[in-house]
């Protein structure tokens, strides 16, 4: 099954399943964040910001919906109410990521390099961290919420004591940008993604490189685990997206859409269905199976 969804008029940057896979939110260059069912059907719309957004995610429970956008701030919306519940501002260079742990506890990254750790999205005390020298593209908190990782434009991934905000180590490998970075769900392996083309896959407990992945031709946009741990779906700018085998580093298989350049991923939590955005501002659903052959 591939399903497009067309309501953007610019590129999608960024996209995220709700917990329960029944909801897909997507957003990008047109400042507007969409909401389609799991058949593809408009169900919502949020157009507060005023310029691209970078970054959205769903909160545990599903019942929050947050985004970060280079209009500087952050905003945090009631899904159940259709309507915005926190608006945070002031991130130097933009806001450019956020993630939120299994508690609540909600992380963003900004253009000037600094992390916020707010311990509910109301906070109004967030733990700051200077985190990189250049923008922080991607952060991911592991499994168990003690441990932050954050991947900047630097080229580093650094990992962060989320309770005091102590540098725990940093990861180096990448030639270029990161422009992603994820975590398995319930092992010690993290996947980065960066402008040299690569995957890098890593064990971040003992902050050793364990494999890489090689087969996009320029930036590749994304990279994340499937629910089964093993697996890794990347997207990038030569429109291709590509399932690998992260524990013996070998490409599954590739697939090549018609949207130019591929710019944004999720995969549904039942790890069936994944989605990919790009730079003609439409949306594509598909069936994994599709690309697993």
């Amino acid at each position: 099954m591939m399903r497009t969804l067309k309501g953007h008029s610019g590129a999608v940057r960024c996209l995220a399943y709700s917990p329960n896979g029944e909801t897909l939110a997507s957003s990008g260059d047109d400042h507007a964040i969409l909401l389609w069912t799991r058949r593809g059907e408009p169900c919502g719309r949020f157009a507060t910001h005023t310029d691209w957004v970078r970054a959205i995610a769903f909160s545990p429970d599903g019942k929050l919906l947050a985004s970060a956008s280079w209009d500087d701030t952050v905003i945090v919306w009631n899904l159940a109410r259709q309507k915005l519940q926190v608006q945070t501002g002031g991130y130097a260079g933009g806001a450019w990521s956020l993630a939120f742990a299994t508690d609540g506890s909600l992380a963003t990254g900004a253009g000037d390099g600094t992390v916020r750790l707010y311990r509910v999205p109301k906070d109004r005390n967030p733990l700051t961290l200077r985190a990189h020298r250049w923008p922080v593209s991607s952060l991911k908190f592991a499994p168990d919420g003690r441990t932050l990782l954050t991947a900047s434009h630097d080229q580093t991934i650094k990992l962060w004591e989320t309770a005091w905000g102590r540098e725990q180590g940093v990861l180096t490998g990448h030639g270029d940008w990161v422009r992603s970075v994820s975590v398995g769900p319930s092992n010690s392996l993290a996947a980065s993604a960066g402008d040299d083309g690569r995957v890098l896959i890593w064990n971040y407990r003992e902050k050793t490189r364990i494999g890489k992945l090689e087969g996009h031709v320029g930036p590749v946009a994304n990279a994340l685990f499937c629910p089964d741990g093993r697996s890794v779906l990347s997207v990038g700018w030569d429109g291709s997206a590509r399932l690998w085998d992260a524990r013996i580093g070998r490409m599954r298989t590739a697939n090549q859409w018609d949207d130019g350049r591929l710019l944004s991923l999720a995969i549904a939590p039942d790890g069936m269905t994944a989605a990919t955005g790009g730079e003609t501002g439409t949306v594509t659903v598909w069936d994994l199976d599709y690309l697993d052959g």
